[in-house]
């Protein structure tokens, strides 16, 4: 982006500083040591500390002005309105309506993140293609990603999350995609739901907001989705159901850790992948992919070609050789039961003695204990090692698993009692939720601590 400070105050609604004719914004950043020179720093509140608190700093970097909802003691030009947030998605909204790009929507409960990162690379093989970085997919992040696009982008591919009802439907008035992919809803979030189908309810929120000339890409497989094909009256396709989707796999083979070998069967399929990541749940999250960018234009001999060089996104399935020759999947990122569940079988398809290290599965509300329970019984029969990582729900998770499951509090506990337990020959698979910090785990033992 390349607008005045007037441009946006005007756009905003806002009282313009003086000067602000001359003032020129390249970006946004709401995290003050992130900012770069010309970026307008967004004085966003926070759970634990407040934006206003780093105007100062944020000139310090280069700041050319900041958006504040009251004006701060700082040497810096201020737009102040009454919501920074709701400010900042009103400028994306704005800037995105200026610009002309297209907008690919991914959401779900689980695979967001992966899917989003392989949607983008198929669509590469013909557009000009940008994609929100990591997975800012909040209300802040994602419209500060479109914010910070380059101007020749042809395709956005947005990750849209949220923790609670009504945070899509903020989302989609930004986004208001061309397209829509949904991946899989899943038992996450329900300390702020009372169920999955409320779950479901709330993600259905950016359905109403896709353009009616655009596509809608629904997960045949997930009963979840059910209802979602009625609320859409624009094209409509669907993957993973052999015979009654677009596109679903056949001819499976999987090789473990190393990746699964298929053959993209349906209508918008018709050539052979060979995946080079591990896990049925990522053959599932390319199909969608497959689905969507095919949907858009995307050549089948275009789509094979780049299949074979998706790599995992940062803690999302890497593997790692440790230095005690043991192998290492690192998907600490986060965690559900659903998607523990399907690493777990996936630990169970490789050669070597498993062990599993879960941390607790955090925001499931009153059947945490449950869900916990589930899983170290499910993991009692794939595994020969478990070690749960948390509070008094890791606890029922290891009491799950049997005498071969022990209860640790925390990630740096986990890297003591792991030092003398892994060795050559070892398949390692640890996964929890981000606040229970098992990324320090992991990287304690690739540093050779473990």
């Amino acid at each position: 982006m390349r607008v005045s400070l007037a441009t946006i105050a005007q756009w905003l609604g806002c009282p313009a500083p003086e000067g602000a004719e001359t003032l020129w914004v390249e970006g946004v950043a709401f995290d003050s040591r992130q900012v770069r020179p010309q970026d307008l720093f967004v004085a966003a509140p926070g759970e634990k500390t407040d934006g206003h608190l780093f105007v100062s700093e944020a000139a310090s970097r280069g700041a050319v002005a900041a958006l504040v909802a009251r004006p701060v003691d700082a040497p810096l030009p201020q737009l102040v309105v009454s919501d920074t947030v709701s400010a900042l998605q009103a400028l994306a909204s704005r800037l995105r309506q200026e610009a002309g790009f297209q907008v690919a929507a991914v959401t779900g409960s689980v695979g967001k993140t992966t899917t989003k990162s392989m949607l983008a690379a198929l669509l590469a093989r013909r557009f000009r293609v940008a994609q929100t970085q990591g997975s800012r997919n909040s209300q802040l992040g994602l419209p500060a990603e479109m914010c910070n696009l380059n101007q020749d982008v042809e395709w956005f591919v947005a990750e849209a999350g949220m923790s609670r009802k009504g945070e899509l439907t903020r989302l989609g008035e930004v986004l208001r995609p061309q397209a829509l992919l949904y991946t899989r809803i899943a038992p996450v979030h329900l300390e702020f739901f009372p169920s999955v189908e409320a779950i479901a309810e709330a993600k259905a929120e950016l359905i109403p907001f896709l353009d009616p000339q655009g596509v809608l890409v629904l997960n045949a497989t997930d009963p979840y989705q059910e209802s979602f094909s009625s609320r859409f009256s624009g094209r409509k396709l669907s993957y993973g159901l052999p015979g009654k989707s677009d596109v679903w796999a056949d001819q499976l083979a999987s090789r473990g850790l190393l990746g699964t070998s298929f053959t993209l069967a349906g209508p918008l399929g018709g050539f052979a992948v060979d995946l080079p990541l591990p896990g049925l749940h990522q053959v599932e999250n390319f199909l969608g992919a497959a689905c969507l960018a095919r949907a858009l234009g995307v050549p089948v001999e275009e789509l094979a070609a780049a299949a074979g060089k998706l790599r995992a996104q940062p803690h999302r399935g890497e593997v790692h050789r440790l230095p005690s020759g043991a192998l290492l999947v690192d998907d600490s990122y986060n965690a559900s039961p659903v998607a523990v569940a399907r690493m777990l079988e996936l630990l169970a398809q490789t050669p070597g003695r498993r062990v599993a290290v879960l941390g607790e599965m955090l925001e499931l509300g009153p059947q945490a204990p449950d869900f916990h329970r589930e899983v170290g019984a499910k993991a009692r029969g794939l595994c020969h090692r478990l070690f749960a990582v948390g509070g008094e729900n890791a606890r029922v998770l290891a009491e799950a698993f049997g005498t071969e499951g022990t209860y640790v509090a925390s990630a740096e506990e986990a890297e003591e009692v792991l030092q003398n337990e892994l060795r050559e020959g070892d398949v390692v698979l640890i996964k929890g939720s981000r606040g229970i910090g098992l990324d320090r785990l992991v990287a304690a033992l690739l540093a050779g601590r473990g």
